[in-house]
């Protein structure tokens, strides 16, 4: 760790409501342990656990060299950590695993692409030999397949008899250092004398990379994804960043001040644009290298805001401008690492702070250089976020088995004088759960088979009105311009219904699972009710939470409309005739539109849909087993109801526990 590692606590006071509440909670889950019976008890312990092993994912994306590495290392108090420098640099997905628990001394993870993704890479050229294929870009399928016999020729080379043996393997360390890293993630310069021969040996191979850390200055575990960007030579990395971002609460855009989203790879906007906008904190980086950073600062708010409205990400989405390299300054206590020209833009800050009658500081340089906003925004957006999603769904399911173990308590109460009512129309317990678990067993898959038919049949619509759009407007252009020049039509209008139709389906979602779930939970509740009659008292079940849709990340892959190359010429100069053109590109758009419907549909709505029917699935299971265990226990065998009771806490001190602890919890949730 860096000497002035006390700089990374700065920011986390966000973090201290959510930190207190999970306190709380875990305190209250122990009184409930001490009521509970071994099955409840087993239901709670899952519940801590799952607070303990909380873990917020936070990725970092931007433009090359814009300083994602830097930004990673700071956070992780080890500047030298990630390599920054031009040569070498990132080429995999790395994700820093801090304060997170692991299994024995494993410090670092490296794993290997999988031979199928290999050989797709190496006889299909990836995702972009797939657009060009689509495309029919022969010249430039030529091109992929020199690059890839380059590629693959180097990697033997380096790697020799092993290449085929690794292919699916994962190599784990019980440390990690610099150079150790550098032998997995980064790609050299062979030409380069000043390049350790070991750099790089795996990259090419390397499919993801994990490092795990304890970093005390920060309360919660966390997640720390650095890509490499998503323009890479053959696209693969775009669906592993795309891969990483979909698990990630917070995603934070990395920008050099000299280039702002001027010149934004527009990939990345595509990505980023699905977002909602508390996901988003774009941190414009390197403000140092400004000629006149007090005035340029604005400025370049206020054009990054334009660019943000003009393709439709809310303008009012977190910017936070600052300077990784000050940071470093602070964090080291070491000054002298600044050049006399970021030295000059820090001072001139410093002034316009309002500090120029103070003497100069590390913490000073340290709130000058953004990462303590970064840090603070970074800690809201989880707390607001995963933090109190995880809160809900932890006190949901504490009061829901408090109500068990009232219901339980009361069941073992009950002798032969009292009796159970067991109002079921004549059935018996076993057949009335029985019954309730298969209906809603079968109305989940109705609805989720619904849900879904309902929202490909949307998706394809969008395809459609897009193809003939695009169509018509081809022809329109070919009728006024004849086959001269190119033409093009910009697929934001695509994405634009698609996006609609994925909201569409999230709304009708949580509408349709919501009151399937509300039904299923009074079902169950008005069971406990027949089974238990008048003897249960004050009593609830509560509907399982709806599961979160995350966003629709799919829509912001790369497709071959997207491509802004030679191509287009090409492919307008090998066609003639109004029919050729307009069957063509029918066939193109069609089919460039559909895999993004197949990637919506089978990495979204697929998940979603499989989410709604496993949570009630789980609620259900948890309700049957504690009703026929009621059912087992309150038989009217007044000597097997004195052995149950053997040793439990009075009944009314059970009832007065459990009713302060669902006051607690119910008093928090509101």
């Amino acid at each position: 760790m860096a000497r002035n590692d006390h700089l990374l606590s700065v920011g986390n006071e966000a973090l201290t409501p959510m930190t207190s509440a999970m306190n709380s909670l875990t305190a209250q889950i122990d009184q409930l342990t001490e009521v509970a019976d071994a099955r409840s008890s087993a239901r709670l312990a899952t519940l801590k656990t799952r607070m303990e092993n909380f873990s917020a994912s936070v990725t970092m994306v931007g433009q090359v060299k814009a300083g994602k590495s830097s930004i990673v290392n700071i956070l992780a108090g080890r500047p030298a950590l990630l390599p920054s420098d031009v040569n070498p640099w990132t080429s995999v997905v790395t994700t820093l695993n801090i304060n997170t628990r692991t299994e024995g001394d494993q410090r670092a993870k490296f794993t290997f692409f999988e031979q199928e993704e290999w050989d797709n890479l190496m006889v299909g050229g990836g995702r972009l030999g797939e657009l060009a294929n689509r495309a029919g870009a022969d010249d430039e399928m030529d091109d992929i397949r020199r690059q890839i016999g380059e590629m693959k020729a180097k990697s033997e080379a380096r790697l020799g008899q092993h290449f085929d043996l690794i292919l699916g393997q994962s190599h784990q360390y019980d440390y990690f250092d610099e150079e150790l890293i550098q032998r997995y993630v980064c790609l050299g310069d062979e030409d380069d004398p000043d390049i350790n021969p070991k750099t790089g040996r795996f990259a090419d191979v390397t499919k993801s990379a994990e490092l795990y850390m304890d970093i005390p200055q920060y309360p919660i575990s966390l997640k720390l994804c650095d890509t490499p960007g998503v323009n890479d030579t053959f696209m693969v990395r775009e669906q592993i960043t795309l891969r990483s971002l979909r698990g990630s609460e917070v995603c934070v855009v990395v920008l050099a001040a000299s280039q702002a989203l001027t010149t934004m790879d527009m990939a990345l906007m595509r990505i980023i644009a699905q977002f909602e906008n508390r996901q988003i904190i774009l941190f414009v980086n390197r403000i140092d290298e400004l000629a006149d950073p007090v005035n340029q600062v604005p400025e370049i708010r206020d054009r990054i805001q334009d660019t943000l409205k003009q393709n439709n990400i809310d303008a009012n989405t977190s910017v936070v401008f600052g300077s990784a390299l000050w940071a470093e300054a602070a964090l080291t206590g070491n000054p002298e690492i600044l050049s006399d020209e970021s030295r000059e833009a820090l001072n001139t800050f410093y002034l316009a702070a309002g500090f120029g009658d103070q003497a100069p500081s590390l913490d000073k340089i340290w709130a000058l250089s953004g990462l303590p906003d970064l840090l603070l925004a970074m800690n809201e957006r989880i707390a607001e976020g995963a933090g109190n999603r995880l809160l809900d769904r932890v006190r949901h399911r504490a009061r829901n088995i408090a109500s068990q173990i009232r219901a339980t308590a009361v069941a073992k109460n009950l002798t032969g004088g009292e009796g159970l009512v067991r109002d079921l129309d004549g059935v018996s317990p076993e057949d009335a759960v029985a019954t309730i678990a298969d209906q809603y067993e079968k109305k989940a898959a109705e609805l989720t088979a619904s849900l879904r038919a309902k929202v490909i049949e949307r998706l394809n619509s969008a395809e459609a009105n897009f193809v003939k759009r695009a169509t018509d407007s081809l022809i329109a252009h070919l009728e006024l311009n004849g086959e001269q020049g190119t033409w093009q039509y910009d697929p934001a209008g695509l994405r634009t219904l698609q996006k609609a139709a994925y909201f569409s389906f999230a709304r009708s979602m949580r509408k349709e699972a919501g009151a399937l779930y509300s039904a299923a939970a009074a079902d169950i509740e008005s069971l406990y009710q027949k089974i238990l009659g008048n003897h249960l008292g004050e009593f609830s079940i509560e509907a399982p939470i709806v599961p979160r849709v995350p966003p629709p990340l799919g829509i912001g892959r790369t497709i071959a409309l997207d491509l802004q190359s030679t191509w287009w010429r090409r492919w307008w100069q090998r066609r003639k005739g109004f029919e050729a053109f307009a069957a063509d590109y029918t066939r193109l758009i069609a089919s460039e539109a559909n895999s993004i419907t197949k990637d919506i549909e089978e990495n979204q709505v697929a998940a979603v849909l499989e989410n709604v029917r496993a949570i009630l699935s789980d609620f259900m299971r948890e309700q049957k087993e504690t009703l026929l265990s009621i059912s087992a226990s309150a038989e009217n065998d007044p000597s097997r109801n004195a052995a149950l009771m053997a040793g439990l806490t009075p009944q009314k001190s059970r009832d007065d526990i459990l009713g302060d602890i669902l006051k607690d919890l119910s008093n928090e949730a509101a």
